[in-house]
């Protein structure tokens, strides 16, 4: 958390912290910025060669961080994972609003916090994101909301979507899975006996991602994937997106998962039910791609080239729904991925 003065955003007011943070954040927004923070809306110049790419997300206290939650780690996260979005569908970032909600609590310092978060989180591809806009509004202690829509562009029709996976395709993962949603629950006393290393470990990835942004812009540059999903919602339910989309099934062997160290170790001690937390909770922010077997080596290679690990964990089968197998066996779960207001 940030220290020092507990003076409060009721000190500066709505247009006080629009003043002080927001504007001097859009400084200098670079190309396409026709007309940026001081109006009604901003005005952007799209070249004709391409096609505007548009995500949300919105990070709620309580939902998505504690009360405690550092507020420059928040910042990098709320940006992170829209960039995370648009590298998953080959769209290289350029703009972004800004929306939070706010009680009158707030010390100044939270928010100071947070834009710098964003400052840091810009610098991932090579601060060429700017803010361009958005809103601040009071809210109930407790209740505090950042929701960042940013936007990208891509060339005609070279967006990588959910719905090109062909049968035969191999199923790709980067990074190891499930380290987020088990940080989660350590969070909340849900599990617990792991030593202190495996537990920071573990918490780090839940409350700081860290999409493989420049992998995913080389990887779909390339035209090796033919269907791509950044992995937020956890591994079964992104799967099941993909299927529904490209009108596939997908067979997915749990013995080739990628997981860490520490999720491994967990497992051991936790035995078969943990299996359920790390396939169907969220927040992992990796990419999921299917691509044709013959350009494994090509996909192996470009990974090796930016430091990342990559995982091929099934295949691409006709039907419809994802099934999970151990050893050939079909594994039973009573949870297929995260879902709001369930």
């Amino acid at each position: 958390m940030v220290e020092g003065s507990m003076e409060t955003i009721a000190a500066l007011g709505e247009f006080g912290l629009i003043e002080r943070f927001i504007a001097p954040a859009a400084v200098g927004a670079g190309a396409g910025v026709a007309l940026g923070i001081g109006d009604d809306a901003a005005v952007l110049n799209i070249p004709r060669t391409q096609q505007l790419v548009v995500t949300t997300d919105t990070l709620v206290e309580g939902i998505h961080f504690f009360a405690d939650a550092d507020p420059l780690q928040l910042g990098q996260k709320a940006l992170r994972v829209n960039l995370s979005d648009l590298a998953a569908m080959a769209a290289q970032p350029h703009w972004y609003l800004l929306s939070l909600s706010l009680p009158k609590e707030t010390p100044i310092a939270w928010v100071e916090g947070l834009m710098g978060g964003l400052r840091q989180a810009a610098q991932l591809v090579g601060g060429e994101v700017a803010l361009v806009g958005g809103n601040i509004t009071a809210a109930p202690v407790g209740a505090r909301s950042i929701t960042i829509t940013m936007f990208g562009l891509v060339g005609k029709d070279r967006a990588v979507t959910r719905s090109g996976a062909q049968v035969g395709d191999q199923v790709w993962v980067t990074g190891s899975l499930g380290d987020a949603a088990l940080g989660l629950a350590l969070a909340r006393g849900e599990l617990g006996g792991v030593d202190a290393a495996d537990d920071d470990y573990l918490r780090g990835r839940q409350a700081l991602p860290n999409p493989p942004l420049a992998f995913a812009r080389a990887l779909q540059d390339s035209a090796y994937s033919r269907a791509a999903i950044d992995l937020s919602d956890g591994l079964l339910a992104d799967l099941g997106h993909l299927c529904r989309a490209s009108q596939v099934a997908v067979r997915v062997e749990v013995t080739q998962l990628p997981l860490s160290a520490a999720a491994t170790r967990l497992l051991s001690q936790e035995g078969e039910p943990l299996w359920q937390r790390l396939l169907a909770g969220g927040e992992d922010y990796e990419l999921l791609f299917t691509a044709a077997p013959s350009v494994k080596g090509q996909i192996e290679q470009l990974a090796a080239e930016h430091g990342v690990q990559v995982s091929a964990i099934g295949e691409v089968v006709a039907g419809s729904g994802v099934a999970v197998n151990r050893d050939g066996a079909p594994l039973l779960l009573t949870s297929h991925g995260w879902e709001h207001f369930c």
